[in-house]
């Protein structure tokens, strides 16, 4: 016979079936041409925020794509059209586990064994579709991923090593001209010449450096900022089943942010314990639906429970982002309450944190050939079309080696060859949907430095005049510095190889000439003319006639950015 104990566990194993397939049924109607959802946590000092991402790639959501991409894969493999992909067919062609370390390519957090192969189940020296799919997913490229950047790992864009001293560049003094500790509207509008005054090396841009005192002007340290950096969330405060990480070390990160020894919770007096449970109040979650997620009824939250919560809890912000089209688009109940800025990115604010998301389209598509043939045709000393292993050094660069791209290991070369490599691995990356969440910190200096790399290029300088109706809490007009907040960035885009040439900006480079990065997106005429690569061109650094700049400068703000430069191209 049943006791109470295992009818009330038959109960809750019901109850947590129901949600599970509730959950399923969710997810599948959100599958269509309204993208994929995602619930992303943000796991806030008062409770949990929950935020449902739609993300839409080309009209349809990134599980959509990366499986056609893995269909074309498989149907390009098949070298003698028999339906079948073998081992052999395959050698070379897919991306191993040592390579996708090496380009960074994925995101796992589960460790991989470097001999990993995509024909695990069954072992038979074929490769199906629902295997190759398991091992990209192995891999950590799934279709979908979150990446979280602290602001204590950014790396140092001036000199390619990482950082982990907090940014106390006084900007919001520089530009608080009246000393009052507030930024007017006047103030902000003329940021740009205030600040040009102090571009020594007439670069067109004002690095962290520059802002710095002077030999002649001292600038007063200010500990507020100071203590404000060095409080920042060091760990993840983001919780995804996106992200890579198991379900269960997810639920164990939203218990240990939120248990408290707490003796009206435990129900013993004095202790100190934590129960590893969590009430309403800890979650920080309205009584009404906490009830809908604790089956047992005993007013807490325990980790069968939490998973629950965790998988199909209700959004409190509903936004979709076009990758494609570069747009942001809130919806649901609460759309009314995020904030949009002229560049089309949407704000969350969360008490004292914003939470800025924005969807990157692709700035130019490609081409591996451009990267490859140059360095191809110099390396081939002796002309003969091909290269021998001790040709090759230069290629080197690319962040692979001679045995990744020679394919059929005859010891030779081919440019060919060399191109399908790189597409392939492109490819891959570009088949899937990233969504990077990037720490700012709370200084001005680190939410207007866009690209992180250390400078405040002419645009970000501009943006900022935008911030003041965004922080303005007291409604005052304008900004203490008390009102600025902790602020996270999260963006959408396409995969992209950091290890091979870093999307916009080659990294690899970078480091190795200790200077600031090349710019690679964007027509040739200009990143030629970008001679301070800041990501847009002045008028003055432009070569051309006036008419012809004023013609690509469609803002009319004194400068062509990336964007303009894309439209212009035929």
């Amino acid at each position: 016979m049943f006791n109470r104990n295992d009818w009330r566990r038959t109960m809750k194993f019901c109850s947590l079936f129901a949600v599970a397939m509730w959950v399923a049924s969710q997810a599948q109607a959100a599958d269509g041409l309204s993208g994929e959802s995602h619930q992303v946590l943000y796991l806030a000092d008062a409770g949990v925020v929950v935020m449902k991402l739609s993300v839409v790639i080309d009209g349809a959501g990134p599980k959509q794509c990366h499986e056609q991409f893995v269909d074309s894969l498989l149907k390009g493999l098949d070298k003698n059209g028999d339906g079948v992909v073998t081992v052999d067919e395959a050698r070379g062609r897919i991306p191993t586990p040592r390579e996708v370390q090496q380009l960074q390519l994925g995101m796992g957090t589960e460790p991989v064994a470097m001999e990993a192969s995509p024909d695990s189940n069954p072992k038979d020296g074929k490769i199906t579709r629902g295997e190759l799919l398991a091992y990209f997913k192995r891999l950590g490229l799934s279709s979908f991923a979150v990446q979280f950047q602290p602001r204590q790992a950014q790396a140092d864009l001036n000199t390619g090593a990482m950082t982990n001293a907090p940014n106390d560049t006084p900007l919001f003094d520089r530009l608080d001209t009246n000393a009052d500790k507030k930024l007017s509207k006047d103030e902000l509008s003329k940021a740009l010449e205030v600040l040009r005054k102090l571009d020594r090396d007439d670069d067109e841009t004002i690095s962290a450096v520059e802002l710095q005192a002077t030999p002649t002007q001292a600038v007063p340290q200010n500990p507020r900022a100071m203590n404000n950096n060095n409080a920042a969330a060091a760990a993840n405060p983001f919780v995804s089943l996106s992200g890579g990480e198991s379900i269960q070390k997810l639920i164990r990160r939203v218990i240990d942010k939120y248990d408290t020894a707490d003796a009206a919770k435990s129900g013993v007096s004095g202790t100190t314990v934590k129960n590893q449970k969590l009430s309403p109040l800890e979650l920080g979650l309205a009584e009404v639906a906490f009830k809908n997620y604790d089956v047992d009824t005993d007013g807490q939250l325990d980790f069968d429970e939490l998973r629950a919560f965790v998988t199909s809890s209700e959004p409190m912000f509903e936004l979709t982002l076009d990758v494609s089209k570069g747009t942001v688009v809130a919806t649901g109940p609460r759309a009314s309450e995020v904030r949009m800025t002229p560049d089309g990115a949407a704000h969350l604010h969360i008490g004292a944190v914003q939470i800025s998301l924005s969807a990157r389209p692709e700035q130019a598509t490609f081409d591996p050939e451009i990267l490859v043939k140059p360095l191809f045709t110099i390396s081939d000393a002796n002309a003969n079309g091909y290269l021998e292993k001790d040709e090759a050094a230069q290629l080197t660069q690319l962040g692979v080696t001679f045995d990744d791209l020679d394919a059929d290991k005859n010891g030779k070369l081919f440019l060919d060859e060399v191109t399908a490599y790189l597409k392939t691995r492109i490819d891959v990356a570009r088949s899937r949907a990233v969504l990077t969440i990037n720490e700012q910190g709370r200084t001005l200096f680190d939410i207007l430095d866009a690209d992180r790399d250390r400078r405040l290029a002419h645009r970000e300088i501009r943006a900022a005049i935008d911030k003041l109706a965004l922080w303005d809490k007291d409604h005052d007009g304008q900004l203490a510095e008390t009102e600025v907040p902790l602020q996270f960035q999260m963006a959408a885009a396409r995969g992209s190889l950091p290890g091979l040439f870093g999307g916009p900006v080659n990294v690899v480079a970078m480091a190795a000439q200790g200077g600031i990065a090349e710019r690679t997106a964007g027509p040739a005429w200009f990143r030629k003319m970008d001679k301070n690569r800041d990501g847009e061109v002045s008028r003055r650094e432009f070569l051309g006639e006036a008419e012809s700049f004023d013609a690509l400068d469609l803002n009319h703000d004194g400068a062509v950015e990336l964007n303009e430069a894309i439209r212009a191209q035929p």
